[in-house]
């Protein structure tokens, strides 16, 4: 089956399903009528055997005594007897035939029959005659006609063995199997063309979402889009392609803006570079003064270059890194990133109020943030003033006494590579606030910036801390 499309093993499956209830429902009518009929068949032998035992055995003057007329051999029956005026009285019930024997429960005493009846006589049979106990129905084939018997006690030694044919229930009965089976077939042949229909006109948002991705896959066309009117499953399908579609496009143009941006930022410290080593590969004559200023030049540039390309891969890996994700004190580590930034930066003041606050996050993803939003505190301060941080309920706070951000610059500081006007005279690649944005969403938290009361930029970094997580758990 694996073989076979969806719709072919949809249509097959449909027309199997619709069989099998046909089959069962056709077995379950035969076998109803079959129970009815013969049921019947029973009731008359039933009836006509109660008849009997009303008229009591040796059927007082019914019977034609052996004094006063002489038995008659039955032709097919040994020893059997006829009972003319037995059967004149007791058969006469409706105008189907039925065929009757009188047994003994010994073997040695004549079978006494009505006519020329060959009814078959068994053990069993000769066990309810001796006992007068028990009754039972049976079927027995005699003279190639198939019959129902049943065999019941007369008293006094004697029982009764009561036939009557089959045929016309047979003949119903196999009429009535003919029908069915044609129904089945039919019902089978519709089914399959029913649900060829059903399977294609199911199939075919199917069938366009998958035309829409072979043309995707053909012409490398990220704006193609399927229709997806509708609330059932596949209409939700479609809508469900297209945002992957619209991620997958965001995605790319993403990251062809990163490779346009990329380029553009690094073609600056290459081109310096370029430069620098050319004169000193030339050999041109400069002073110890200029050649050391030159090489630290050579030296700045390849820590900047360092630093991009470092940001850039932490960009491109954007959430699929791991994160080792584990309890963190986030005052300790804040309080590591000020002793790290008063060394490097020994002109400026650094104001902490630290509250003890647990976050669950990677560690040296969140200190790497804090410290990226540090370097910009200092990047703004020019080199002197104060920069002032405080940690208290999950949220990192970084304030620098700058100039502040312009409020049409704060939209977009957060995206990548982007340099405000006011930042062209400053150093850096425009990475770091992007990369903190992108740690904070990595840790379900988020950055903000807003203007801060006596000047500067306030810089806020949320994150959920460890008594948030356990309350909203309970």
């Amino acid at each position: 089956m694996s073989a076979l499309s969806f719709r072919a093993r949809l249509t097959l499956l449909s027309a199997v399903g619709i069989a099998v209830v046909l089959a069962i429902g056709s077995l379950a009518t035969y076998l109803i009528v079959r129970s009815q009929l013969r049921g019947q068949i029973d009731a008359v032998l039933h009836a006509q055997a109660a008849k009997m035992q009303e008229l009591g055995f040796p059927f007082e003057d019914k019977v034609i005594q052996q004094s006063t007329a002489p038995a008659t051999q039955v032709k097919g029956e040994p020893g059997g007897v006829a009972l003319g005026e037995l059967q004149t009285s007791v058969l006469k019930f409706g105008s189907a035939p039925v065929f009757m024997l009188v047994i003994s429960g010994n073997p040695n005493v004549p079978t006494l029959s009505p006519g020329h009846a060959a009814l078959p006589v068994t053990e069993r049979a000769r066990e309810i005659a001796r006992t007068d106990q028990g009754a039972y129905y049976t079927d027995a084939h005699v003279r190639g006609a198939h019959v129902r018997m049943y065999v019941t006690a007369l008293g006094n030694g004697y029982a009764v063995v009561l036939a009557r044919s089959l045929s016309e229930v047979d003949g119903a009965l196999s009429r009535l199997a003919w029908g069915l089976g044609i129904t089945c077939l039919v019902g089978i042949v519709l089914a399959a063309i029913v649900g060829a229909g059903v399977a294609r006109g199911a199939l075919r948002p199917v069938r366009r979402l998958t035309e829409t991705a072979e043309r995707i896959t053909d012409t490398h066309d990220l704006g193609e889009r399927i229709e997806a009117d509708g609330e059932d499953e596949l209409s939700r399908l479609g809508a469900s392609f297209n945002a992957m579609l619209d991620s997958l496009e965001g995605a790319i143009r993403s990251q062809r803006r990163l490779v346009a941006d990329a380029s553009h930022e690094l073609r600056t410290p290459l081109t310096s570079l370029r430069t620098n080593t050319d004169l000193l590969r030339q050999g041109v004559a400069l002073s110890d003064r200029d050649r050391e200023r030159l090489l630290r030049d050579i030296g700045n540039e390849i820590e900047e270059l360092t630093t991009m390309v470092a940001n850039l891969v932490d960009l491109a890996r954007g959430s699929q890194r791991d994160l080792h994700l584990r309890p963190v004190r986030l005052d300790q580590l804040v309080e590591g990133v000020v002793e790290r930034a008063e060394a490097r930066f020994p002109t400026l003041t650094f104001a902490v109020d630290l509250k003890p606050t647990t976050v669950v996050g990677d560690s040296e993803e969140l200190e790497r943030a804090i410290w990226n939003l540090v370097e910009n505190a200092v990047k703004w301060s020019d080199g002197a003033g104060r920069v002032d941080l405080s940690v208290a309920d999950g949220n990192v706070i970084v304030r620098d006494h700058g100039t502040g951000v312009p409020a049409a610059d704060r939209p977009y500081i957060f995206d990548r590579f982007y340099r405000s006007e006011a930042s062209r005279g400053h150093p850096g690649s425009g990475l770091g606030l992007a990369i903190v944005r992108q740690i904070a969403e990595n840790h379900g938290g988020r950055i903000e910036v807003e203007e801060a009361a006596g000047g500067g930029a306030c810089f806020r970094l949320s994150l959920v801390d460890a008594k948030s997580l356990q309350t909203a758990a309970a």
